[in-house]
């Protein structure tokens, strides 16, 4: 669908992961309790998780793009009740 809508799901996950990463490394490097107080592999590793975890929180939180374009799903009609 060109020049549509972009959907703030899909908008949510990759903004906050980038700001996220970056924000995380940074402390890491500013912060010095940070610095001395991780070793190398927490250093590399937990801007990756910290980006990881907000961008799924912010995707989940993100309210949904209303599709007019979709027919809207109907529920399976009930079984009948069986004869008493």
């Amino acid at each position: 669908m060109s020049g549509g809508q972009i959907e703030a799901k899909a908008v949510a996950g990759p903004s906050v992961t980038l700001v996220a990463g970056y924000l995380s490394g940074l402390a890491i490097q500013t912060i010095p309790w940070l610095r001395d107080n991780l070793t190398a592999d927490q250093k590399q590793n937990l801007p990756v998780i910290i980006a990881f975890a907000l961008s799924a929180l912010a995707a989940y939180l993100a309210p949904h793009t209303h599709r007019p374009d979709l027919t809207p799903v109907q529920p399976p009609a009930a079984p009948p009740e069986p004869p008493a």
